[in-house]
């Protein structure tokens, strides 16, 4: 006979564990009191799941509160050293992994550029090292670690841990990734968008952080969005919510890596900006970057572009200007469609040049209404270049939390 009241019993201890834990990680310092007003638990429940949570290591005493009479009450915060993930950053041009704790924060990182954005084994084979080095960096013993999280450039399908055609990296195209991983190490693995994660890392630990409702728009080399409901990644039907980067923006636009025309990757990313930048030197256009151009044209890439800008080349700052009203436009039609909590912009346009976001702002919220952009928010990134990091690591983290309840 099934003893369904001790299942129950067990089901309600478990999701207020649950409950407690999420609520130090998101609140702490906090003291037990607290708790207690916050979550209407009773104080034998909270000292007893309090208790279990210390001896496994993933809570710890953080001081004490202000006493209001009697004795101090103690603080309990997370303990960062509790439990670790493997956080991985693919993008169209190198690889970055990290070892990160349970306070979301890296402890060892490294970064490696992709040779063959085409080579299918070589990018498979720069993935694995890279996580195997980052583990032996880390010297932490393998059952600290409660999973790997890999952020890729999409589209991909997170259920079947598949990378399906990337636009940007065609030698991972149909790569079951996911499965190559924990093969190689034993490991829970997630895998998701890179825009995502990023959304979810400035959810939990910048610039979103208290909020619910989100939207990451990564202006980097391509140009991704990462949307978040409810806390939660939407990911759309199936699973490819968020490709800003391809919706059409210029009708007789440029022909994008995704083959469409005029999209918004197209014609404003990083990739589009040093393009246009070769279009402008050989039209004759002056600029501190000519010499280099005709010296070595690959030598122009869009890190070069953003140093003139930021020493006011006219046309490196015309060229990124140029790219911050297309993405103004974007955010502005996003505001008007769904009206998040929130925008945080992020990738290195907005993180290495400054002046990128004041001009999609400027661009943005004239096309707002105005009843829409009073409250909904745009903001820079807080994580920056982190953010991708974080973020996958933050899918080990979920997939064990939502475990350790």
């Amino acid at each position: 006979m099934i003893d369904i009241k001790g299942k129950n019993i067990r089901h309600v201890k478990n999701m207020n564990r649950n409950v407690i834990l999420e609520f130090i990680r998101n609140q702490g310092p906090i003291t037990k009191a607290e708790i207690a007003a916050r979550t209407h638990l009773s104080f034998t429940a909270i000292n007893n799941i309090v208790d279990e949570l210390i001896r496994e290591g993933l809570i710890m005493e953080a001081g004490f509160d202000i006493s209001s009479g009697g004795r101090k009450p103690i603080l309990l915060d997370i303990n960062p050293s509790g439990v670790y993930t493997v956080g991985v950053h693919l993008s169209a041009f190198s690889v970055k992994a990290a070892v990160i704790n349970f306070r979301g924060a890296p402890v060892v990182q490294e970064e490696t550029k992709l040779a063959d954005a085409a080579d299918r084994g070589a990018l498979i084979a720069s993935i694995l090292q890279a996580v195997q080095s980052i583990i032996d960096l880390s010297k932490l013993p393998r059952e600290k670690f409660v999973g790997i999280g890999l952020a890729s450039p999409g589209p991909l399908d997170p259920n079947k841990g598949v990378i399906l055609s990337p636009p940007n990296l065609p030698g991972l195209a149909s790569v079951p990734i996911r499965d190559l991983l924990e093969e190689r190490f034993g490991m829970t693995v997630r895998i998701e968008k890179d825009a995502n994660v990023m959304a979810l890392s400035e959810l939990w630990y910048g610039a979103g952080r208290g909020m619910s409702n989100i939207v990451y728009v990564d202006a980097d080399i391509g140009i991704g969005s990462g949307i978040v409901f409810g806390r939660k990644i939407y990911q759309g039907f199936p699973y490819g919510a968020g490709e800003i980067g391809h919706g059409t923006i210029e009708l007789d636009g440029p022909k994008c890596n995704c083959g469409n025309y005029g999209c918004l990757e197209a014609v404003a990313s990083g990739m589009a900006v040093v393009r246009r930048a070769g279009e402008e030197i050989r039209r004759g256009t002056g600029s501190e970057l000519a010499p280099m151009y005709f010296e070595r044209e690959d030598s122009v890439d869009l890190e070069a572009i953003i140093r003139a800008a930021n020493r006011r080349d006219e046309l490196a700052v015309n060229l990124l200007r140029e790219s911050a009203r297309y993405v103004g436009i974007a955010l502005a039609n996003i505001i008007n469609m769904i009206t998040p909590e929130s925008i945080v912009i992020g990738g290195c346009l907005v993180n290495e040049y400054p002046p990128y976001f004041d001009q999609l702002k400027e661009v943005a919220l004239p096309r707002c209404f105005s009843s829409f952009h009073k409250d909904s928010l745009l903001q820079s990134s807080v994580l920056k270049s982190q953010a991708g990091v974080i973020g996958a690591g933050i899918l080990g983290l979920e997939r064990f939390l939502a475990g350790a309840s």
